[in-house]
């Protein structure tokens, strides 16, 4: 049988990675480094570092199916110069790169949300468009391509204050993505290209890790617990579902995390122990530790204590 990929190295567990990342030990090396935003089934990845073996590049994607996908085109590189982690971009500049530490941003045709009232979950606000500043080096630029000209003109009118000069032209098929590919066989031949350089510095920190608490319950029936849904400023959590071993005296609750436009799904688990029932993440858990994660474990706890 056919291995579906030969190597799992590309892929980071950013829940074990340090913050800020030594991407130099991760690479074992100083090469220059460049990002992939939404790197999809990673045709581009793949080829811009088989083109530059002495740059390093890390992708950031959301899917899974995708990731596999890429997992199998760098596997045949035969090369070691490549990371992709399974995060939002947002989040992954804001805790795992310092500020001047990236020399160039991709992102290949990312979500245009053409409805208006889609446009809020566009991804290259005002805000992020300082954050990647933040973290390019002196000199470096973001390079966008889309094939939605009104998104072009949005991302414009939020280049203020950003330290960015900007450089737009109409470009012709060349990147070989699975979205482009799709829109020149249905006869489509031109696409926009923006660069926007470094020209200035915004200074940026760290985002800082919130305390995540592990909860102690005297007693616990899961025929009582109640969750209340939670929003305010920015942060909300949803209850999914959740799940109970008798036999075991284990809970395991799923519950969906939001800062703003970070969306993560967590497993808390709610288990006997010899000082009673311990409300704390499940083992293995993926995520990154905001402050609507450190929410979900209190509002967790709030629904399985007994009044």
């Amino acid at each position: 049988m056919k291995a579906f990929y030969i190597s799992l190295k590309p892929f980071l567990n950013h829940g074990q990675l340090l913050r800020p990342t030594p991407w130099q030990d991760v690479f074992a090396n100083n090469n220059p480094l460049e990002v992939e935003i939404g790197f999809g089934n990673g045709e581009y990845l793949a080829r811009i570092s088989q083109d530059n073996p002495g740059t390093n590049f890390v992708g950031f994607e959301q899917y899974c199916e995708r990731i596999h996908r890429t997992l199998r085109k760098l596997s045949r590189t035969g090369l070691d110069n490549v990371r992709v982690l399974r995060l939002d971009a947002r989040a992954g500049l804001e805790r795992y790169f310092n500020q001047k530490t990236i020399t160039r941003i991709h992102c290949l045709y990312p979500p245009p949300w053409p409805k208006k009232s889609d446009a809020k979950h566009r991804l290259f606000t005002t805000d992020f468009l300082r954050l990647i500043n933040s973290r390019l080096a002196d000199g470096g630029f973001l390079k966008i391509v889309t094939d939605h000209e009104p998104y072009i003109d949005w991302i414009r009118d939020n280049n203020t204050d950003t330290g960015f000069s900007i450089e737009f032209k109409v470009i012709k098929a060349n990147y070989g993505t699975k979205f482009e590919k799709k829109w020149v066989d249905e006869g489509r031949c031109e696409f926009y290209e923006l660069v926007l350089t470094k020209t200035g510095h915004i200074p940026i920190g760290l985002k800082e890790d919130s305390l995540l608490q592990t909860y102690l319950l005297d007693d616990f029936d899961p025929d009582l617990f109640s969750f209340k849904e939670y929003s305010h400023e920015g942060i909300a959590v949803s209850f999914k579902e959740i799940l109970y071993d008798p036999k075991k005296k284990v809970a395991l609750v799923h519950v969906i995390a939001c800062d703003g436009p970070l969306m993560q799904n967590i497993r808390i688990v709610i288990a006997h122990s010899a000082l009673g029932w311990r409300v704390n993440l499940a083992e293995g858990s993926m995520l990154m530790p905001t402050m609507a994660v450190a929410k979900a474990l209190e509002c967790v706890y709030q629904a399985a204590k007994k009044d």
